[in-house]
């Protein structure tokens, strides 16, 4: 059978431990040169009694004294190792069991407690020492573990000679190979030897460990000087082990670290290193931080009644400030009983009062009221009670200035009956009090029941700031950040009214250019060339519309709608007619119902010559008529020549040319200007139609994230089919993503036209700047303005006016950087300097 050596893969994984004893038997050697399991020689069979050492020490053991499974052999007439004294048992094997050569004994394991077993196993641990120990250090090839069978005969004579010459220990197995024993020794000494293997290894990295320190110590000094402290803390935590070196640290050497982690936590920056002030000086009075005065008060009466959002005035107001709010709960218990006694005592002095025939008093009376409303409150529950700390710190880059803000907020708060008082000679308690720290340095509190708490709370601050949008402007009421979505709201159109030179060209503008870097296409429609130097800067198309220009538009025009697949054929034939008709009665004068009628069918008819009817499913393949074709079937009409010399104007005419060809616009760029300001003011009206008109048309058919922004529309609603058709369209148009807007001075005109008052209700959004006087009554009625809002707008600056948005609204304060100012200008001055510095 071949032998199992310590660390073998092909042994069965370990049921215990190995005593150490077991570490470096003596081999066997057989016959044929391989070591192997020995067959017990036969022995002479003893009775069952046996005053030997090895039955004494199985005696001591008892009947449970050993492990299971396991049999032990010593050879008659040696004294049993320690190990063959713990493992063995006072109880003899079967007769048939016995050998003649050896004695074999059985064991049953159990629990080992008797003192003798305590000093058996310390021998066993003592010798597991030694063992260890010579494991360490191997020499000579000792460190083999190997079991083998007993030898026979000769070599068991040798065998014997070995052991009683202080050979190790071995064990043999008293049952065959393949035995519950036998497989017990295997994974006994696999696990062992196992064990002994990793001490063997952490032995040999400790001694590498060490070498290379003392290697680097010798290195870095001569080697006639000792080790200063820096080499040996070097030394020592190059292999420090928190758990094992703890016990090494002494009071010098952990007196070295705090000092050595004090040293690295100067040279890092903390949050306090990033928020604390670079200087301040606290004096009685006031303070100066970063060059700055400050200077702090708190609130130290409240009147008897105060008004919901009393605070805003003190929110708002353009100064920098802090301010904080301490409340502490009270027990309502605790009041009560306060409450009662001092009721009781008011009753009292009235009752006093009324015996000595003095005439009631006020004050007294008030309180009792008060006193006793307060108390049912609080025994049903409905009120709490409070104290209420305020205070305040006002921040300015001069005294002259600090002084005047602080009288203008005592003034403004001793106006609600609110009284304050200055925090001198506790300056820098203040200022802690009011920093973002929860810290209440004064106290200065007052009493206080939920209803007047609730007055205060929350902050409310007039705020248009979202997390995604575009800025409009500055937020006159404190500065903050007008940004916002006009996609956002429950549609995205708005109108933009401002008297002329008031800014609203400027703002419009701002908002086409920043609308421009998220995405979203911008069509223009500009009376005055007004856009034409934005158009250019951000490489958008710019489309003279005049009798001269090359680019002409088609009113005849068809597109499907981006829901083709739902649309039925002829609907879009149909509304195209009703746009012309509209368009119609623009350019030739309102028609009668007979000329409306023969100009539908006269329109009908010009479809059909190109091929288009009512069944067609798809009318984009055909060609597209034009308005000459529409002269040629009404002039072949009965009744229809009357109408084909009105006509005639526009395609034959001093207007021929302009409507009455082949479109050659495209409007695939992102920012698309349509310049109407050399059109004659006949041909205006009649040309922002067709031009609407055609918008719609390329808006139905390609759905995307657009603006329609219409300048000076009050020549759109001056006639009612045009103003209808802009009324339809802002309408609708938040169904197919677009947003319009529209822009006028003439306020008046806008208000009086039928279509100019629902273009204003069907807009979300609303940019009121500086108002004629004339206008202000309208608006205030249809804005349902206050004095105060209605003084803001006739007394605005450059840019300055009122933001709506849905239920909100604002002051304020369009501002663009210096950039967007160049491209965005209308100020004559800076427009002719620009164009002097270009050429």
């Amino acid at each position: 059978m071949a032998d199992h050596t310590v660390g073998s893969e092909q042994e069965d994984a370990p049921l215990g431990p190995v005593p150490a004893v077991l570490a470096n038997p003596p081999r066997a050697a057989v016959s044929d040169g391989s070591p192997s399991w020995d067959v017990n020689p036969p022995r002479p069979v003893e009775d069952d009694t046996d005053d030997s050492e090895e039955a004494v020490v199985a005696k001591t053991l008892g009947e449970e004294g050993a492990l299971d499974d396991t049999v032990v052999a010593a050879p008659v007439g040696e004294k049993p190792s320690v190990w063959s004294r713990l493992w063995g048992s006072k109880k003899k094997p079967e007769t048939e069991a016995k050998t003649a050569s050896h004695e074999t004994v059985t064991h049953v394991g159990a629990a080992m407690t008797d003192p003798a077993v305590e000093q058996v196993l310390a021998e066993v641990e003592q010798e597991n020492d030694e063992a260890v120990g010579m494991l360490a250090e191997p020499t000579g090839g000792q460190g083999d573990v190997r079991l083998s069978e007993a030898p026979q005969g000769e070599a068991a004579e040798k065998s014997e000679a070995e052991h009683e010459a202080g050979a190790r220990v071995k064990i043999t197995n008293g049952e065959t190979p393949g035995s519950p024993q036998h497989s017990m020794l295997e994974r006994l000494k696999h696990k062992w030897s196992a064990h002994v293997e990793k001490n063997k290894q952490n032995a040999q990295s400790r001694a590498a460990v060490k070498n290379g320190v003392e290697k680097l110590a010798d290195a870095a000094r001569p080697t006639d000087r000792p080790l200063t402290e820096e080499e040996q803390m070097q030394a020592f935590f190059l292999d420090f082990e928190p758990k094992r070196d703890r016990k090494k640290l002494t009071k010098a050497l952990r007196k070295k670290i705090i000092e050595a982690e004090k040293l690295y936590q100067q040279g890092t920056i903390s949050i306090k290193d990033l928020v604390a002030p670079t200087s301040m000086e606290c004096k009685s009075f006031k303070t100066t931080l970063n060059g700055q005065y400050v200077q702090s008060f708190y609130v130290t009466a409240y009147p008897r009644f105060v008004e919901p959002n009393w605070l805003s005035s003190i929110i708002n107001y353009d100064a920098t400030m802090d301010i904080s709010m301490f409340v502490y709960p009270t027990e309502s218990a605790k009041i009560m009983r306060v409450l009662q006694r001092r009721v009781l005592e008011m009753v009292t002095t009235r009752n006093m009062q009324r015996r000595k025939g003095a005439i009631a008093d006020p004050g007294l009376e008030t309180a009792l009221e008060d006193a006793e409303r307060l108390r049912r409150d609080l025994q049903k529950g409905t009120e709490r009670y409070f104290q209420l700390g305020m205070y305040c710190t006002v921040y300015a880059d001069t005294e002259e200035k600090l002084k005047s803000i602080m009288e203008q907020l005592k003034t403004v708060l001793s106006g609600q009956m609110v009284l304050t008082r200055n925090a001198d000679f506790r300056t820098e308690r203040a200022f802690k009090s009011t920093l973002p720290q929860a810290t209440d340095l004064l106290y200065e509190v007052r009493n206080m029941n939920t209803s007047p708490l609730s007055t205060t709370f929350p902050f409310v601050s007039s705020s248009l700031t979202s997390d995604e949008g575009i800025l409009y402007g500055l937020n006159r009421h404190n500065n903050s950040l007008i940004i916002f979505d006009r996609f956002q709201l429950q549609n995205a159109n708005s109108v933009v009214f401002a008297a002329s030179g008031a800014g609203k060209s400027y703002a419009v503008k701002l908002e086409i250019l920043r609308s421009l870097m998220t995405g979203t296409d911008v069509i223009v429609l500009d009376p005055e060339n007004e856009y034409q130097n934005l158009t250019r800067a951000v490489g958008g198309t710019y489309i003279n519309i005049s009798l001269n220009s090359e680019q002409r538009i088609n009113p005849f025009d068809l597109s499907l709608p981006y829901d083709a697949a739902n649309a039925k054929p002829g609907d879009l034939l149909r509304e195209n007619i009703i746009n012309l008709i509209g368009l119609l009665n623009i350019m030739l004068g309102k028609l009668t119902p007979l000329e409306e009628g023969l100009m539908d069918r006269a329109l009908f008819q010009t479809y059909n010559l190109k091929g288009i009817t009512p069944e067609t499913v798809d009318p984009t393949m055909y060609a597209m008529p034009t308005m000459l074709d529409l002269q040629n079937v009404l002039t072949s009409m009965q009744g229809g020549r009357d109408l084909a010399l009105r006509l005639e104007k526009f395609t034959r005419g001093t207007f021929a040319g302009l409507f009455s060809k082949d479109t050659n616009v495209n409007l695939s760029s992102g920012l698309v200007t349509f310049s109407i300001r050399d059109l004659e003011d006949q041909l205006r009206p009649v040309a922002m139609y067709i031009l609407l008109n055609f918008i719609w048309s390329k808006v139905r058919s390609d759905m995307k994230r657009r603006i329609l922004t219409i300048d000076e529309a009050w020549n759109i609603v001056q006639h009612e089919d045009s103003g209808r058709f802009l009324h339809n369209l802002v309408k609708r148009a938040r169904k197919y993503y677009l947003g319009v807007t529209t822009i006028t001075q003439d306020v008046e005109d806008f208000m009086e036209s039928p279509w100019g008052k629902p273009v204003i209700t069907n807009a979300a959004m609303t940019l009121l700047l500086r108002q004629a006087p004339s206008a202000m009554d309208r608006l205030e009625k249809v804005f349902n303005l206050t004095q105060g809002e209605r003084y803001l707008l006739l007394n605005a600056g450059l840019g300055q006016g009122l933001f709506f948005a849905g239920s909100q609204h604002v002051a304020v304060q369009v501002i663009a950087s210096y950039g967007e100012d160049k491209l965005v200008t209308t100020n004559p001055q800076e427009v002719l300097e620009q164009r002097q510095a270009a050429a």
